[in-house]
């Protein structure tokens, strides 16, 4: 895990050098803080700062040469799999000067050209720099869990993990992306993933595709290199096959190829199902205690001690604690070190409650396994219920009719009163029956009255927002593994993925995903929706597959946290209360937001009439990141 940057001029003028790259390699000083390199031809400059993880020696320095010298490759990531690549490739007579997964990189592709990618089961990002054709390969990993973010002006074609990087080389870019403002204050920003970024004219590179460059004429291409297929992932993981067993086999292998390292490997533990079946497997493969980490509030609604305390205890791991109610007094300071690091505002203040646990990994540990993914591919939230439900009533069948209005019971008498539940009023129509059933979500609503009755945004900042939005979504068998499919691919997972990847490597801390390996990912997508969401029970296949990994408090829970923090609270009551209200405050003379509606959304919520903590803690976080940015556009001057 390390960072990566690197550009080269179309017009001879801002010629790469050592100097310019290393500007930019030293923002990135946080995600490798072991060694740094720079390389140049004259043609091309590429940068690196290196988190040692595998083989620790500095011969594995980059960025790296092949042993004659045609290919340079500046890299971030793990390529899992590379001990059984590097057998491969040497029985084809590749030679290796290092034991890393970088040089296997560099020999699969002299090897097997652009189909080396789908070799490749990890997590990266990289450029590939042919000397000798003078053309230069960048890769993004299936699903993003690695940043890489580029621009491609008429002068100078740049990339980097983090655009702050770009930003040191060209600090002329530091605009203000007008259409990701306008989704984060709506709150579609995780609903519109695409290449915009937060700076208008840094691309976010996407992920499962590949680009060339010549890098003498500046022309380029950017294709995909894995796509979805539901058939042919139904051919290849589920038909014939015990889908309980083979999830299990898949899960332990990922868990398994997750633990290679050279330093040594923890978890992050919140209490749920997902991480506590990876720190169960992690466990028994690891042959050694493994160190969790863990979030607690003091607050009911936050508070999962009970369940991390019955994995600690099955697994008898050396757990640590971290309790960010005790940093609330520097919350403010902290939201601005988490929006540096991120180069954009975030959605919630629960990555408050991620960060802190970063901070407290490290010094113990360099790399962390994390359940990221699972409740996207194996409907671990209470809404994809409604999507399955709707599978059962397509089928038109009696049994299936029955099913549905049975399922809908479940939901009802176990989750009526959780955030974020689903809307059943045309389910209700569907099935044939009154609705009696009550699904509170007072954020939600609350939210949806403002839409209702204020003007969200002003005539000026809407008259320079451009949606030009145009990703389509993919479309399989079932409406379940539909939403499922376009969560992991096109939505939310990529948003949380770069939350995750900015919060752990602000620390310079490697998190790795198990759920996201790309063979998991394919066998979900091809998965019946019954193996899913089974009468009250989400994730029903990874408590069936896991079930001796888990305690059976974890093995029997319904509800479900992630990463909380209690901002509602904190916004009436926090330590932190008068200078939030001061940068809310701040943020209502922006010309985003008309003024009044910004204080009629504080003013309500400080009164009790319905909880706008979300929304409040957006126009609080974009501030911030404006302020950090020194972007004084006053959209009522516009």
């Amino acid at each position: 895990m390390c960072g990566i940057a690197g550009f080269f001029s179309k017009n001879n003028v801002n010629k790469p050098d050592k100097d310019k790259l290393k500007i930019m390699t030293d923002l990135l000083a946080h995600r490798g803080p072991d060694a740094e390199g720079q390389w140049c031809d004259g043609l091309v400059g590429l940068g690196h700062r290196r988190l040692s993880i595998i083989d620790l020696n500095e011969q594995s320095n980059q960025p790296m040469l092949s042993h004659d010298g045609r290919f340079v490759i500046t890299y971030n990531g793990e390529v899992y799999n590379y001990k059984e690549l590097r057998v491969e490739l040497e029985e084809h007579g590749a030679v290796f000067n290092t034991e890393s997964d970088t040089e296997v990189i560099i020999e699969s592709y002299r090897y097997w050209g652009r189909n080396a990618f789908n070799k490749l089961n990890g997590m990266w990002a990289f450029c590939l720099y042919d000397v000798e054709k003078k053309e230069l390969v960048l890769c993004r990993d299936r699903f993003g869990i690695k940043p890489l973010f580029y621009i491609d002006r008429e002068d100078v074609f740049a990339f980097s993990s983090e655009a702050k990087a770009i930003l040191g080389l060209l600090p002329d870019e530091k605009i203000p992306n007008e259409t990701c403002i306008y989704r984060y204050l709506a709150g579609t920003l995780n609903e519109d993933v695409d290449e915009k970024s937060f700076y208008k004219n840094i691309k976010i590179f996407p992920a499962a595709h590949y680009m060339t460059i010549d890098a003498q004429n500046g022309e380029s291409s950017i294709k995909p290199y894995w796509e979805v297929d539901e058939k042919k992932f139904r051919h290849k993981w589920i038909k014939g096959k015990n889908p309980i067993k083979t999830f299990k086999k898949l899960f332990e292998n990922s868990v398994e190829l997750r633990l290679r390292a050279d330093v040594e490997v923890g978890a992050c533990l919140s209490g749920g199902i997902d991480s506590s079946a990876i720190v169960g497997c992690a466990s028994k493969k690891y042959g050694r205690k493994m160190h969790t980490f863990s979030s607690i509030y003091e607050d009911p609604d936050c508070n999962e001690e009970r369940y991390i305390t019955d994995v600690n205890k099955k697994w008898n791991t050396k757990a640590h604690f971290i309790k960010p109610d005790e940093y609330e007094n520097d919350f403010v300071e902290y939201v601005k070190k988490i929006t540096y690091h991120h180069d954009q505002p975030f959605t919630g203040a629960s990555l408050f409650s991620q960060y802190m646990v970063m901070n407290s990994i490290s010094g113990n540990v360099k790399v962390v396994l994390d359940g990221q993914g699972a409740d996207e591919l194996f409907a671990g939230y209470i809404p994809y219920y409604s999507h399955y439900i709707y599978d059962l009533l397509d089928k038109g069948t009696l049994c299936a009719r029955l099913k549905a209005i049975r399922l809908l019971t479940v939901v009802n008498k176990y989750w009526h009163d959780i955030i974020g539940a689903i809307s059943t009023d045309s389910i209700v129509r569907l099935v044939g029956i009154k609705n009696s059933f009550r699904f509170q979500n007072n954020q939600r609503i609350a939210e949806l009255r403002i839409k209702r009755t204020s003007k969200m945004f002003t005539d000026s900042f809407m008259g320079r927002v451009h949606e030009d939005y145009s990703r389509k979504d993919i479309k399989l068998s079932s409406k379940l593994n539909t939403r499922l499919c376009n969560d992991v691919i096109n939505k939310s997972i990529p948003a949380l993925l770069h939350n995750e990847d900015g919060n752990s490597m602000a620390f310079s801390i490697e998190s790795r995903v198990p759920f996201l390996d790309y063979r998991i990912v394919e066998f979900a997508m091809a998965l019946d929706g019954k193996y899913k969401i089974r009468d009250s029970w989400t994730k029903w296949i990874v408590r069936k597959a896991c079930r001796e990994y888990l305690p059976n408090s974890v093995y029997k829970r319904k509800n479900k946290m992630g990463f909380p923090a209690p901002f509602s609270r904190w916004l009436r009551q926090g330590k932190s209360k008068e200078e939030i209200k001061k940068i809310i405050y701040e943020f209502s003379e922006r010309g985003i937001v008309p003024k009044d509606t910004v204080l009629s959304i504080y003013n309500s919520h400080m009164k009790g009439e319905g909880d706008y903590s979300t929304i409040l803690f957006r126009m609080f976080n974009l501030q911030l990141w404006l302020v950090m940015n020194d972007m004084k556009e006053n959209y009522s001057n516009a």
